[in-house]
């Protein structure tokens, strides 16, 4: 449940964060990230729900994981202030908790 709160903040926020771009970063490359960003969320929700089973959920968030960190250095590189503050600990928070959720579930 703290996942699909957490990626419809992000989703949600992605126009206010695009709004926060740094500089001097290509502005125009981190908006397509930004953009790609919020696409891997989506995915990554969708793909949390598919796979909710014990057979595949170990699998689906090692993938959110890998989206979450990727996500955190977009953040980190595109975003300024507190809005990457914000967003690069949000991630850091929620990498912290599967990683914990895939020690609990003793996944391979």
């Amino acid at each position: 449940m703290r996942t699909l709160i957490l990626a419809s903040t992000l989703i949600a926020a992605s126009p206010a964060l695009a709004a926060t771009i740094a500089k001097p970063v290509d502005v125009s490359q981190c908006s397509r990230e930004l953009a790609s960003v919020d696409r891997s969320f989506a995915a990554a929700m969708m793909d949390l729900q598919r796979n909710a089973d014990p057979v595949n959920r170990c699998s689906a968030w090692k993938r959110q994981i890998d989206v979450m960190q990727k996500a955190s250095t977009v953040f980190s590189r595109c975003t300024a202030g507190d809005a990457r503050e914000g967003a690069v600990s949000q991630m850091q928070g929620s990498v912290a908790d599967f990683k914990a959720m895939i020690q609990q579930a003793q996944c391979p």
